[in-house]
């Protein structure tokens, strides 16, 4: 119901009596920057929560001055702050303003100084900087080009989207009366939290939203107990209980676990029940795979997991967990504001108090998918939609023109390899970003990111938006509040810019410069105590591990639950290799790991370089292989230096670059080509004529090495001799998991730690 506008305007006192409070108005963008960290002092909860944050900077502070085991332990003999009742200052003074003079009546009002010679410049800059607000969603926060979306969406897309935004509008603001065209489940949310408030008083039951024993809500929760101190110490600190056992699907699996709990059995209801019917059809054997069962049980448990054994033919599942998961959370999450959103209009109605209902963070958007193209994004929606069974889709022409497959797509790449054919199918454009909103019964495509619930994102295209470092046009407050992260094919944002990454993860659970709207009242402790990177589930999913993986891994999967990382074992791709060539591997002695590249590339350049060179007067058929594209640069440079007869084909080269280059080669009018893992992952060139192969350093794709070894088959060069091929290839102590890949689990580590330098493989 609006408020009456007779109801006489709150003084100045009672403004900061509810500033103090946490009764924001959350469309007054008149806090400064320099304010915000006041506001969020004032928003966190007088309980004694703070003392969680507290404990982590002391155990932090004790690390650095001794590295105790014991530092956890003594987290227990911390002394208790003793909980005081919540003042009633804030319920009278809403009482004092009479019933209809809450919340809405500070929404729906501007707010007006009672001095009336700053009230004017006071109500200027709010509109000034709202102004700025909207613009900057509509450019920076938005996603992909909102310019273009005037021209491609339809009149009756438009509507739609229109009447969305107004509903949202009502369900954010107020419940106290649900309208005509109001959706029934509001509804009878308000009716279940009618019925549970005269059931059980006012008592606050996260059963009301979630299962018993339900995972998101405990690791959510604002937990103050003793159990929660010791998890985020651990976290905090990098001191997890490791253990690694034998799982008869995914063979070794290393646990990382903060507390002694070990492996929780699997929720018996993990998901909202109008999500049940939807996974059925969506998944093609109904209930969950012997894969999947394992799968989804620590993702559900919200620990962090990489998984580093994808292949194409468990995409559709593992697509479906992590999607299926996402929904599931963003469909809890938004019941659980909808019922407080009713229980507190209930209290205002009634001039009570309602107390504390936190369930949100400082932005809306919870979730953060990041894939390499848009293709792969596709097929993330596409399963997110039909999860969602929603009545209306808006949008989701313009998305099926602009992410849907081409019309050459079965034609395109048929001669390439199936592994190539499949990981550019379809749009492979890799700068976009699209936002999806959840309301009541309707999923908006390419909403603003301020208002999404979901960001599905390319890191490139996701940097767009969140600026270079450094830059004057830096937006990242709407990844503020991400609740889940999932990086799916690693693999391949590796051959992409891995920086993109880091610098995304850098930006992830950071306080807001500006408030954006937020309700302070409403805010979890945790995040406005700046511990939200604790709670937050990161899921790397990739085709194989990388030192890169690793350290994301290391360093930002720091979840309070735990973490784990599959293992998988390898019986080495050196058994697809059919061309009948001795292949040598020569350990290069390195010291330090930070010296390992430069002392990689002076044994090169003085021991194995002029060896080519000088058979390159009998025999001009080499190809260098370089896994590294700085290293690529670097050997590139040295040659130009000493004018070599070479090329180079990079990812960058032409086609008729490429082309010309391979055709001088194979007449031997060069002494050899280098060549990069990148343009051979973006190109998969047919070099031919290839009479001796080193690999600088060898592949990340395991595969790639079989690939380049095998085209030096003597049917591609007909002048070749079995006798007169070789391959050559270079390693260090450091390249642990490329070795493994190549040569097998079996025998990496007699390869990395034996005294024997080289080994020869027939």
């Amino acid at each position: 119901m609006p408020p009456s506008r007779k109801s006489r305007r709150p003084t100045r006192k009672e403004l900061q009596q509810l500033k103090e409070y946490g009764e924001l108005d959350p469309l007054n963008s008149m806090a400064g920057e320099n304010d915000l960290d006041a506001l969020i002092g004032n928003a966190i909860s007088r309980s004694g929560y703070g003392r969680l944050s507290r404990s982590v900077h002391t155990v932090q502070e004790r690390a650095r001055r001794s590295k105790s085991d014991d530092s956890i332990k003594m987290l227990s003999s911390f002394s208790k702050t003793q909980r005081t009742p919540k003042a009633d200052a804030y319920s009278k003074l809403l009482s004092s303003l009479s019933t209809k003079q809450s919340a809405t009546f500070l929404k729906d009002n501007p707010l007006e100084s009672d001095d009336e010679e700053h009230s004017d410049a006071e109500n200027t800059d709010y509109d000034e900087e709202n102004n700025d607000t909207e613009k900057l969603q509509q450019t920076e926060g938005s996603s992909d080009d909102n310019a273009s979306d005037k021209n491609m969406r339809s009149d009756d897309e438009d509507d739609a989207a229109r009447k969305s935004e107004d509903e949202y509008e009502v369900d954010e603001v107020d419940y106290t009366d649900l309208q005509d065209g109001a959706d029934e489940e509001d509804a009878a949310n308000a009716v279940e939290t009618d019925k549970g408030d005269k059931a059980n008083g006012d008592d606050d039951d996260v059963a009301e939203v979630y299962e018993s024993g339900d995972f998101m809500a405990a690791h959510l929760e604002d937990d103050d107990s003793e159990l929660a101190h010791k998890k985020l110490a651990a976290a905090s600190q990098k001191e997890y209980k490791s253990v690694l056992i034998e799982d008869p699907i995914f063979g070794p699996i290393a646990w990382y676990n903060t507390t002694e709990e070990g492996i929780k059995e699997p929720n018996e209801r993990p998901l909202k029940q109008r999500l049940v019917k939807p996974f059925h059809k969506l998944n093609r054997n109904g209930d969950l795979t012997e894969f999947q069962r394992p799968f989804f049980n620590w993702i559900d448990q919200y620990r962090d997991v990489v998984y580093s054994d994808r292949t194409f033919d468990k995409e559709d599942e593992i697509t479906t967990m992590y999607a299926l998961h996402a929904m599931n959370h963003v469909m809890k999450s938004r019941d659980r504001e909808r019922k407080n959103n009713a229980k507190i209009s209930k209290a205002q109605a009634a001039g009570k108090d309602s107390g504390e209902h936190r369930d949100r963070g400082f932005t809306r958007p919870r979730i953060l998918i990041l894939v390499p193209f848009r293709n792969n994004a596709y097929n993330v929606v596409k399963k997110l939609l039909k999860l969602a069974s929603a009545e209306k889709e808006l949008n989701s022409s313009r998305f099926e023109r602009e992410y849907g497959p081409g019309e050459d797509e079965d034609n395109a790449n048929r001669r390439k390899p199936m592994d190539y054919q499949q990981t550019f199918a379809g749009n492979i454009d890799d700068a976009f970003r699209i936002g999806l909103q959840l309301h009541h019964r309707t999923v908006k495509l390419y909403s603003d990111f301020y208002r999404s619930d979901i960001l599905i994102a390319s890191p490139i295209g996701l940097r767009m938006t969140t600026g270079a470092q450094g830059g004057d046009r830096k937006d990242f407050d709407f990844l503020s509040s991400i609740e889940m992260v999932v990086v799916d094919q690693c693999d391949v944002l590796l051959m992409q810019n891995w920086d993109h990454i880091t610098h995304i993860f850098g930006c992830l659970n950071v306080i807001p410069k500006k408030d954006h709207g937020c309700d302070f009242s409403r805010v979890r402790n945790w995040a406005l105590e700046g511990m939200a990177q604790y709670r937050r589930q990161t899921i790397l999913i990739s085709e194989y591990m990388t030192p890169e993986i690793q350290a994301l891994f290391n360093n930002n999967c720091r979840s309070i639950e735990g973490k784990l990382r599959v293992k998988p074992t390898y019986d080495g791709s050196i058994t697809n290799v059919v061309a009948k060539v001795s292949q040598v591997f020569k350990r290069v002695a390195v010291g330090r790991l930070a010296s390992a590249a430069d002392e990689r590339f002076a044994h090169f350049t003085e021991n194995v370089l002029p060896e080519i060179e000088k058979s390159a007067k009998d025999d001009k058929h080499t190809v260098i292989f370089v896994s590294s594209y700085f290293d690529f640069v670097r050997v590139r440079n040295h040659l130009r230096d000493k004018n070599s007869s070479f090329v180079a084909i990079s990812e960058y080269s032409t086609r008729s670059e490429a082309m010309n280059a391979r055709r001088k080669f194979h007449a031997g009018e060069l002494s050899f080509i280098l060549y990069s893992e990148r343009a051979h992952f973006y190109h998969r060139y047919p070099i031919k004529g290839i009479h001796h192969m080193v690999f600088y350093s060898l592949p990340d794709h395991p595969h790639y090495y079989s690939e380049m070894v095998n085209l030096m088959l003597t049917s591609n060069d007909p002048s070749a001799s079995a006798d007169k091929l070789s391959c050559t290839a270079f390693y260090t102590k450091y390249d642990q998991l490329k070795v493994e890949r190549v040569v097998g689990t079996r025998l990496v580590s007699q390869l990395l730690q034996s005294e024997r330098a080289q080994y020869t493989f027939a």
